[in-house]
Formats: C-alpha cells, sequence, structure tokens
C-alpha cells in the first residue's frame, strides 16, 4: 500500500490538471423526461458525441441497472470523459510500475466500479432548490450539507453556491446565478476540511424516479481523485481475461 501511495503521488504531479476553473453551460433543457433514470441515460447514450455511452455500461456491468430503473434516487451524473481521465490514470500507474495496461473497463473488477458509482448517489428525490447554500471561503455561516452516499459508507457534501452579481463597479454578495457543488469529504471525523470539489453543469433533470444533475466533466475524474480509483483497482486486481 506505501509503496502504490508513493507512486501515485509521482503520478499526480504528471497528469494534475489546470487550476483553472470551467464552467460548461449546457444552456436550457426540458426538465421532465417520460421514463426512469436508466432510459434517460440509455438516451443521452446513442450517439459517439453523446454524453453517456461509457456511464450506461459501468452502470450495467457494477450490477447497478435495477437500482437506476426502480428506486427514487438522486444522480450526480460523471459523464464520459471523467471515465477516460480515471483510466488513463490507471494506465499511467500501471506503465510506471512496468505492468500491462488495460484496454477495457471491464479489466476492473466490478466491485470497484459499484462502490465509486454509489458516491454519485443519494436516495430520495433532490432539486437545487433542496439543497443548502454552500460558500467554501464562508464554511460557518453556509456549509451546504453532508449525505451519505447510496451504500452509506462514504460522505459527500452538496451545497448551492450563488455567485456574485456585478453590475460595472458595484458587485452583489450571492446575487448571480446558482449552481450546485457536490464535494468528496474524505475524512467525516472533520467534514469541513480537504474537500474535493466539482459543480454541476446542468441540473434538475426530472425522470420518474428522481433527478439527475449532470457535472461538469473540464475539472472532474471518476472517483474525484486519481489515487482512489487506482488503489482500489490494483487492490481488488486487474483481470486482464477480459
Amino acid at each position: 500500500m506505501k509503496n502504490i501511495l508513493f507512486g501515485l503521488l509521482v503520478l499526480i504531479s504528471v497528469v494534475a490538471c489546470t487550476n483553472k476553473d470551467y464552467f460548461e453551460d449546457t444552456g436550457t433543457h426540458d426538465p421532465k423526461f417520460n421514463g426512469n433514470m436508466m432510459a434517460y441515460l440509455d438516451a443521452k447514450s446513442q450517439r459517439p458525441e453523446d454524453p453517456f455511452d461509457t456511464l450506461t455500461q459501468v452502470i450495467r456491468y457494477a450490477g447497478m441497472e435495477d437500482i437506476f430503473k426502480n428506486e427514487q434516487i438522486t444522480f450526480f451524473a460523471p459523464p464520459d470523459p471523467t471515465f477516460r481521465k480515471a483510466i488513463d490514470g490507471l494506465n499511467t500507474y500501471l506503465y510506471q510500475l512496468g505492468k500491462d495496461t488495460i484496454t477495457s473497463f471491464k479489466q476492473v473488477k466490478p466491485v470497484v466500479w459499484k462502490k465509486i458509482l454509489s458516491q454519485y448517489l443519494i436516495k430520495g428525490d433532490y432539486g437545487l432548490i433542496d439543497f443548502r447554500q454552500v460558500d467554501t471561503t464562508a464554511l460557518y455561516a453556509f456549509g451546504g450539507q453532508i449525505f451519505q452516499s447510496y451504500d452509506e459508507t462514504e460522505s459527500i457534501n452538496v451545497g448551492v453556491v450563488y455567485h456574485d452579481l456585478k453590475n460595472g463597479d458595484a458587485t452583489i454578495k450571492y446575487g448571480g446565478a446558482r449552481q450546485i457543488l457536490l464535494s468528496y469529504v474524505p475524512d467525516y471525523s472533520t467534514p469541513s476540511s480537504d474537500w474535493v470539489n466539482t459543480f454541476v453543469s446542468s441540473s434538475n433533470i426530472k425522470p420518474t424516479n428522481g433527478r439527475v444533475h449532470v457535472l461538469n466533466y473540464n475539472r472532474h475524474r471518476f472517483g474525484f481523485v486519481y489515487s482512489r480509483f487506482i488503489v482500489m483497482a490494483i487492490e481488488h486486481g486487474i483481470d486482464y481475461t477480459k
């Protein structure tokens, strides 16, 4: 384990992304979808340019299809580029170890995908207006809200960032657009420390069994940080037969 973590420190320094924040506004959309959540994700995975082709395959491979079809859930959906980042990070690390890289997501055990996917799910139907305000520079006043992941083994914080409104030289604090912020909480004993944050780019999509909020993929990778996915994939073993 120590050797894995040491190697990851080197890897992260190589593949770390830019410090700039990007927000991709997907524009207006009809929030209602006449079908369950799995059907919605499938509808957005029909063409190469669609955002959820890999996601829908991973959901099924992880044995979670029934959850997305039948249970009342809120899903912070990671688009396909976030999976590519995670797999690229794993392959970089495997290459550094002198091991074969993977060519299919199925070479990572289903238990790994299920464990991490569960962190993007919370039970119940939550829209933007249901989340508390969060300000990462003033968590004592606006701290969002801690939720348990679907499998109740991890903690995430969800809140709404109230952006400032600028009008010429004047700035109205919290008067601008509102945007959901999803945060991985590494240690529940210190729930306000070391968050790994990612913004939602399109919110309040409403299938018949809950809510979908699509994550901005520019500054997010599946699993929030490279080390979590890599360590879990290696600990559970790579299946090179697939």
